[in-house]
């Protein structure tokens, strides 16, 4: 299952998005990834990838220009990762590998980092190189959030090869960074999934009351196919 995100970034220190507000310098990233973004499907859509004139070049110029302009802010952060899938996107991927190297593996941006990585793995059919690449920024972050969101995306990595005892490993290390965080209780869940929900297990008890008031009991269907739905509010 692919992520759908995994980019709770922190807010920054004050720095040049102070002048403008916070607010102001996101907003304006997001404007000109939206513009970028458009751009770039238009050029793959009638283009073959990785070609030396790509928009992505140009694009990704003018968003690494918000880390001089707006440092160690949200709106830095998501002006890098965007730079960084704008290159993946457009089949750059020595560009953005020398993108991906120059970040420090404290800087915000790191907690989008790892899902772009986990996408050009599956992209590339090297699920490896994005396992060696999620472990080296693991084990040299210092920020919690940063080392617990580069092995929870190194374990969905390990999962995906069908490596499941690596993967385990991986998510309850994971835990281990940043306990109660988002990340950890992400992580508990792929490894509940593992331990109970994988291919070929028998699943949990599961007892139901229908809407006709009817007991729905999945252990007496054993044999019988069935379609379960789990929905829920908050």
């Amino acid at each position: 299952m692919l992520l759908a995100t995994l980019a709770a970034i922190c807010l920054a220190a004050p720095g040049a998005a102070g002048q403008a507000g916070p607010d102001a310098a996101v907003a304006e990233v997001r404007q000109t990834l939206d513009t970028a973004r458009k751009e770039v499907d238009v050029y793959n859509a009638r283009n073959r990838a990785g070609t030396p004139d790509h928009p992505a070049i140009k694009w990704d110029a003018a968003l690494w220009a918000y880390r001089d302009r707006f440092p160690r802010t949200q709106a830095s952060a998501m002006a890098t990762a965007g730079a960084v899938r704008l290159l993946i996107l457009a089949e750059l991927w020595d560009r953005a590998h020398a993108r991906i190297e120059s970040v420090g593996f404290d800087d915000a941006a790191w907690e989008r980092l790892p899902a772009l990585i986990y996408e050009e793995g599956i992209a590339r059919k090297d699920l490896p190189y994005a396992i060696d690449r999620l472990t080296r920024a693991a084990a040299s972050a210092k920020t919690p959030a940063n080392k617990a969101v580069a092995l929870l995306v190194a374990g969905r990595a390990y999962r995906r090869q069908g490596d499941l005892p690596a993967a385990t490993r991986t998510l309850e290390a994971a835990k281990a960074a940043a306990p109660g965080s988002p990340y950890a209780e992400e992580a508990d869940g792929i490894i509940y999934e593992i331990d109970h929900l994988s291919i070929g297990m028998v699943p949990p008890p599961i007892v139901a009351t229908a809407r006709d008031g009817r007991t729905i009991d999945l252990a007496r269907l054993r044999g019988t196919p069935v379609v379960l739905v789990f929905w829920g509010t908050t």
